[in-house]
């Protein structure tokens, strides 16, 4: 009923989100004689962020460019492989072919693949890169079957048996727990495919350690109060109508409850850019909401199934975690070069929750082991922004490029 009315709202809406765009765009046009007044920069911040609430937010674009001799090019998108749920990007360039390949693993958690684009902007310096990119929910028919966390890690092996031997792997965020089972299973069952390296970013390994407010929410709500409150029905007009899903939009309202404070002060700080005519900050904030508002619904199973496995029962950690009828075995990882990366200011995946990937693995080599704490940075430092690009990329290139056979 909630995603049913939520829907109706937006589609009674838009009408009114068309009438403030086209006066935005007015207001902004070159050709405004009161462009750049105090009048018209009030107007347009007046008009401008009701716009921006009513506004939607598909996928936006990856974006990706590299440095070719000197000089900026954008990187085409390229789908490799594609299965129900998810697409396998590949940015091709001149010489990839020569470099090693690099399988980033994009957390499902609510926004899309591009998210991620700064860090595939990273590894395209040095690597071949490619990407995870998980398709919305409510767009998957329901005759392509339903989806859940083993789901999830079936993608990854077939993904990793696509772009062949010698493929490294990065996980991001809560891909991390999928990524080490594939690891895991490939190097039982097909060793030949197994990660040349595994480095998990920021990634809920074991979230009883340092429990933060995300956390210690499982101490409070039942997982059966969660199904029962965040599971939606996709309305009749979508390709996946009927489909159970977590709404994007029930997870993004979490993620901007959770941090508040800065999204008002950055609202605010908009305003403030748009009245003194900072164009350049004005676009780096548009750019930044197109992005973090644009946001995907995930499957019933796979959110049920990732809160339970990760959150609430701590499957990897208790050495309980399975495939179809098998224990994942992560003894089989021997030879798997494994790095771990955090954020010192990460509120979402507490310092020593990824680095607990470690003991889970006992047989791995103490020189096939990397771990690094990037201090100043949050969550989403750990994977974008300047400290990513000049600090914790290099690590990750580094350990990749030292391990590559």
């Amino acid at each position: 009923m909630h995603y049913k009315a939520y829907d109706s709202v937006r589609t009674l809406t838009r009408p009114l989100s068309f009438f403030l765009e086209q006066w935005s765009d007015a207001l902004h046009h070159d050709l405004n004689p009161w462009r750049g007044t105090a009048i018209n920069s009030a107007v347009a911040s007046m008009v401008e962020l009701p716009h921006r609430m009513l506004k939607d937010y598909p996928r936006q674009a990856f974006g990706v460019t590299a440095e070719i001799d000197g000089e900026t090019h954008l990187l085409p998108e390229v789908v490799v492989d594609s299965l129900p749920f998810c697409d396998l990007v590949g940015f091709p360039m001149e010489g990839a072919e020569s470099k090693p390949k690099v399988l980033i693993a994009a957390a499902l958690s609510g926004h899309y693949a591009t998210l991620l684009r700064d860090t595939v902007r990273g590894f395209a310096r040095d690597f071949d890169p490619y990407i995870t990119d998980w398709k919305n929910a409510r767009d998957v028919p329901l005759s392509e079957g339903d989806f859940g966390i083993e789901d999830y890690v079936t993608y990854l092996m077939n993904f990793m048996e696509t772009l062949g031997p010698g493929t490294h792997m990065v996980a991001t965020c809560q891909a991390a727990p999928p990524a080490l089972m594939a690891a895991a299973l490939l190097a039982e069952r097909h060793p030949e495919l197994a990660p040349a390296s595994l480095t998990l970013m920021a990634g809920p390994i074991d979230t009883q350690i340092n429990r933060n407010t995300i956390n210690k929410v499982t101490e409070v709500i039942s997982l059966d109060t969660m199904r029962k409150h965040n599971i939606k029905t996709v309305p009749g007009r979508y390709a996946g109508a009927g489909r159970r899903v977590y709404p994007g939009f029930f997870q993004l309202t979490g993620f901007v409850t959770l941090s508040l404070v800065p999204h008002i002060k950055r609202h605010a700080s908009h305003v403030k850019n748009m009245f003194k005519g900072e164009d350049d900050a004005a676009e780096v904030f548009r750019d930044f909401y197109d992005e973090y508002f644009a946001v995907l619904d995930m499957t019933e199973n796979f959110y049920i199934e990732s809160l339970e496995r990760v959150f609430f029962d701590h499957h990897l950690p208790r050495g309980v975690v399975t495939y179809g009828d098998d224990r994942v075995d992560f003894g089989a990882l021997e030879n798997m070069p494994l790095l771990t990366i955090e954020g010192a200011k990460d509120n979402m995946c507490s310092i020593g929750q990824t680095e607990a990937a470690h003991g889970l693995c006992p047989n791995i080599r103490d020189d096939l082991r990397g771990h690094h704490v990037q201090e100043g940075v949050g969550h989403y430092g750990v994977f974008s922004g300047s400290k990513f690009q000049n600090q914790i990329y290099p690590v990750a290139r580094d350990f990749i490029h030292t391990h590559h056979a």
